[in-house]
């Protein structure tokens, strides 16, 4: 078995406002970041995940993300695969 290393990256749902983006978006116009149109601010997890195929580590990774590391409420997630590894677990 392999381990997979898999990004989940949450973030508010677009309808919503963002705070946190938009103070992020200011600072940064401060600095003479003038080409900047827009931030949103969220949180990125990587997970290590023992899977025998990359298809099984996304889907675990998926169910993970679900139940624990969102609020469907207010939030979205969106899954990429990083590196399998060729670590035995």
């Amino acid at each position: 078995m392999s381990v997979h290393v898999v990004r989940v990256t949450v973030l508010p749902r677009a309808v919503l406002l963002d705070p946190e983006g938009e103070t992020i978006e200011q600072a940064a116009r401060r600095l003479g970041y003038e080409s900047v149109r827009g931030v949103r601010a969220g949180r990125a997890f990587m997970l290590q995940i023992a899977a025998e195929t990359p298809q099984e580590a996304l889907e675990v990774a998926n169910r993970f993300a679900q139940q624990l590391l969102h609020n469907p409420v207010v939030e979205t997630y969106e899954l990429s695969l990083v590196s399998p590894s060729q670590e035995k677990v």
